[in-house]
């Protein structure tokens, strides 16, 4: 049987892994041994969004450690994941958690794989059915301000906070925001349409640099299922 935790996890993959791809910074962010929840609202004056919009401009490469933190509506918290991920524009990427289980998501040549090893399965889907959320986006040359409604909302924590809305309503987030401090953007926050938040943290973080390009490739391990989604 699978784990509840993993289940909502599964569910939230298309949507977030997605708009995580469009980070576009390097540094390193503040070791902490449970993922901090920025504050959301600003307390200082509105800035303005071009720090953003230019880092995803040109963006080419990019790879980070994540820490990833949900916490729902009634403030519960799901326990911490983490892994890696690297992305390569236009359309490849490779997205790898590493605890508290093991799934893998690579997309290249227009199909996203999701494997997780624990099922013994394999899902293939078109990468444009996940046009819900912006991962297509990021993933191309759209300038960023086409598809989203972007904003600042001001400074906490040390970080310029900027807010994204889906222009075309089809996202399954109501609004992602995002935290950018000297070195690039340090920190995501995502809130669906239920009110539940999820808040992802990067450290290690690369921005166009050479990359593995064997990452991007996948072939299913013999013995899985393969289901294709439509």
């Amino acid at each position: 049987m699978s784990h509840p935790f993993k289940l909502s996890h599964l569910m939230l993959r298309n949507g977030l892994v997605g708009l995580v791809l469009a980070i576009c910074a390097s540094g390193s962010v503040a070791q902490a041994a449970e993922t901090q929840t920025y504050p959301l609202g600003a307390s200082t004056a509105v800035a303005d969004v071009h720090p953003l919009t230019e880092f995803v401009r040109t963006l080419k490469t990019f790879s980070a450690d994540f820490i990833q933190q949900q916490v729902n509506v009634r403030g519960q918290k799901q326990p911490a994941s983490s892994g890696h991920f690297v992305l390569a524009r236009p359309g490849r990427f490779f997205w790898a958690y590493e605890k508290p289980y093991v799934q893998k998501l690579i997309a290249n040549d227009g199909v996203l794989w999701v494997y997780d090893p624990d099922l013994a399965q394999v899902t293939r889907s078109p990468l444009a059915d996940n046009r819900g959320a912006p991962i297509g986006i990021f993933l191309g040359n759209q300038p960023l301000q086409e598809a989203f409604d972007v904003s600042s909302i001001g400074k906490n924590d040390g970080l310029d906070w900027y807010s994204l809305k889906d222009r075309s309503a089809k996202s399954d987030f109501n609004q992602v925001q995002i935290g950018m401090d000297t070195k690039g953007i340090k920190a995501m926050v995502f809130t669906d349409k239920l009110d539940n938040r999820t808040t992802v943290q990067f450290s290690q973080r690369e921005v166009n640099q050479k990359v593995d390009e064997a990452l991007f490739q996948f072939v299913p391990p013999k013995g899985v299922d393969v289901v294709n989604s439509r």
